[in-house]
């Protein structure tokens, strides 16, 4: 009867602790909109980083261990390049790159580089409010296979991340 007892109990315990992992990763769920970028002065004080600045971004977080992230700076939706199927066409991005200035290939170059994108799985910790990032692609291909921690905390309906090896913060605003 103990024996049995035990198996119960233990069954128990483990369906309790799987349900508060599943619900630990659901605590992240949904869409949300890039509010502010910020960094910690020389004298503690919170101030805009420039990068990112009026910009536009997105983290999805899908409640089941996937999640996406996309910033872009100022005004990049705006920049004429080519339509999506010439952009996927070898051939037409060698005639629009061959046809380009030497001005303009450096303006491309600074335009696409300023896009920061990656996409992977996470999970969240269950001792303490950490999220961690398996970034499996990016837009910056030395990033690709690293993990990254960020500090989570709710205010409403914004989450504020933070990168627990830099001094930055960035606010999200919930889409509903």
């Amino acid at each position: 009867m103990k024996l049995i007892y035990s198996f119960f109990i233990s069954v128990f315990l483990l369906a309790c602790s799987e349900k508060t992992k599943v619900k630990r990763e659901s605590l992240l769920t949904g869409m949300y909109k890039l509010f502010i970028i910020e960094y910690k002065d020389s004298a503690g004080i919170w101030q805009q980083q420039e990068w990112g600045k009026d910009g536009d971004g997105y983290i999805v977080y899908d409640g089941i261990g996937h999640m996406g992230v996309q910033i872009t700076p100022y005004a990049y939706k705006d920049f004429q390049w080519l339509d999506e199927e010439s952009s996927i066409n070898n051939k037409k991005v060698k005639e629009k790159t061959d046809s380009m200035t030497t001005d303009e290939l450096k303006a491309a170059v600074k335009e696409f580089s300023s896009s920061y994108v990656y996409f992977g799985n996470y999970a969240v910790s269950d001792t303490d409010d950490v999220v961690t990032h398996y970034r499996i692609s990016s837009s910056i291909p030395v990033v690709w296979g690293t993990t990254v921690k960020r500090k989570f905390s709710f205010n409403g309906d914004t989450i504020i991340l933070e990168p627990l090896n830099a001094n930055r913060r960035l606010k999200w605003i919930k889409l509903k």
